[in-house]
């Protein structure tokens, strides 16, 4: 059937009887495609697709492949990435062409396994990847889409097999193994996150780490825990600013200390009182006043707050985005232009990078053309202070692909203009594991000639549990 969106006319196919064997459309049909004038056909099971019907669409056919390439046999993702504890799962959207073994690339992306739910992963994938022709749409209508014809790449063409009975077995067998991991994970091992100092500059975590020393803050125990640092230099000192989360109320507020802190003070004092659940306070300078854009995804908006008596009263100077459950909204000045980076909780909250650009901190902000301009649950949510060095900008991201917070890659930003973006992985950076908090990393943050970090460990918080339980 056709269908007509945004002006894109669209055929969608499905083999009837998803027989790979099964004989390529004949000459009548082919016909029958031909007299839509159709823009693209996207085809769900890509057995066959070869030949004239490639041709029968102004833009070709376009199908999706997960991981291992061409799935003749049209599985879903998932079965044996769990079975292999894969933690993620490759996703493309292909314009298909007669060469074996290639396609054109329109859309990729990488997805985490849910090594307990195979659904769960299905439909991680399945809704994350589901805009993508869309995407493509616009693309065509505005012009940006040469990408269509760009030479084909190879691609991975390894068919995978159906599992045997005793493979099915096993992997009911591992699924519902991790699945009790997981709830005994949950109940038993708690996130404590607390704060790092480290004497160096930024730009050192380009090399490896294991040179690099860590002062640790003690947390404060008590159920809370603190993490998201960002600092500033005022009077000749470096403060911090911070989440101090209470697992009791399921809430965080947003906290300052000096740098020269040896324990996060408890009770907290308080910066930004806020009456919605508040982390990740980046902090900025612009003209010479000291701004902060705390997280509060709650409400969905990215607002600035202003000092004006740093660090305990601010005020809200404006709305950058509305209408936003941005997370981890990050801003920086880059070729003389405002950029904001984050994700977004309602799109998939580790997963699709988008950005926002304006000509002045205050606006107005305008989406960018390609949003979200990455999917990519190891490198897209935003991790602290993006930096120049040697002329090159790097943007720090979480890797959320084995856990929440499990490490940070810090991605080399090769494009970033009004209509297009690229970045590549420059270097990914492990947790401290020799340190007292072993278990991941997910803030990398710039103040001066200092780097502030956090980390984590797991143990037994009995104020957690009703947390968990709420599935918060």
């Amino acid at each position: 059937m056709a269908h007509r969106l945004r002006d894109v006319d669209v055929l969608t196919l499905r083999d009837s009887t998803g027989d790979p064997s099964a004989p390529p459309l004949d000459e009548s049909e082919l016909r029958r495609l031909r007299d839509h004038d159709l823009d693209f056909i996207l085809r769900f099971d890509a057995a066959n697709a070869r030949g004239e019907i490639l041709r029968a669409a102004r833009y070709g056919v376009w199908s999706f492949h997960h991981d291992e390439g061409l799935r003749e046999d049209g599985g879903l993702p998932g079965f044996w990435e769990i079975y292999n504890r894969e933690s993620v799962i490759e996703t493309r959207l292909l314009r298909l062409t007669n060469r074996e073994g290639e396609g054109i690339v329109l859309r990729r992306g990488c997805f985490k396994t849910a090594l307990h739910s195979l659904s769960r992963t299905i439909d991680e994938v399945c809704f994350g990847s589901a805009r993508w022709p869309a995407q493509v749409c616009r693309d065509i209508q505005s012009g940006r889409a040469d990408y269509l014809d760009d030479v084909p790449s190879p691609i991975d063409s390894v068919v995978p097999r159906s599992p045997t009975n005793q493979e099915t077995l096993r992997f009911l067998a591992r699924q519902t193994r991790n699945a009790i991991r997981r709830a005994d994970k949950g109940l038993r091992h708690h996130e404590e996150w607390s704060i790092g100092v480290v004497e160096a500059p930024i730009a050192a975590f380009l090399e490896p780490t294991d040179r690099l020393e860590v002062r640790w803050l003690r947390p404060p125990g008590d159920g809370r825990f603190v993490a998201d640092p960002f600092g500033v230099e005022f009077d000749g000192a470096a403060h911090i600013v911070y989440e101090d989360f209470d697992y009791r109320s399921s809430k965080g507020t947003i906290a300052t200390m000096p740098a020269t802190a040896e324990q996060a003070p408890s009770p907290p004092v308080q910066a930004i009182e806020l009456p919605v659940h508040a982390s990740y306070p980046y902090l900025l300078v612009d003209g010479g006043e000291i701004y902060c854009i705390p997280e509060t995804h709650e409400a969905r908006e990215v607002s600035l707050y202003r000092a004006i008596e740093f660090l305990v009263r601010w005020e809200k100077s404006s709305t950058l985005v509305k209408g936003v459950a941005a997370l981890d909204s990050t801003v920086f000045l880059h070729d003389g232009r405002w950029w904001l980076a984050c994700t977004d909780q309602e799109a998939g909250k580790d997963l699709h990078l988008f950005l926002w650009h304006a000509p002045a901190l205050r606006g107005p902000w305008e989406p960018h053309p390609l949003n979200p301009v990455k999917t990519d649950v190891r490198s897209s949510r935003p991790a602290g202070t993006p930096f120049v060095h040697r002329g090159v900008l790097y943007r720090p991201a979480q890797d959320c692909s084995t856990s929440y917070g499990g490490g940070i890659v810090v991605n080399r930003v090769v494009r970033l203009t009004t209509t297009d973006f690229l970045e590549e992985f420059a270097i990914r950076i492990e947790p401290f594991v020799e340190g007292p908090f072993p278990d991941g990393i997910h803030t990398l943050s710039s103040v001066g000639d200092m780097t502030l970090i956090d980390s984590k460990r797991y143990r037994f918080i009995p104020s957690a549990i009703p947390f968990v339980l709420r599935g918060e």
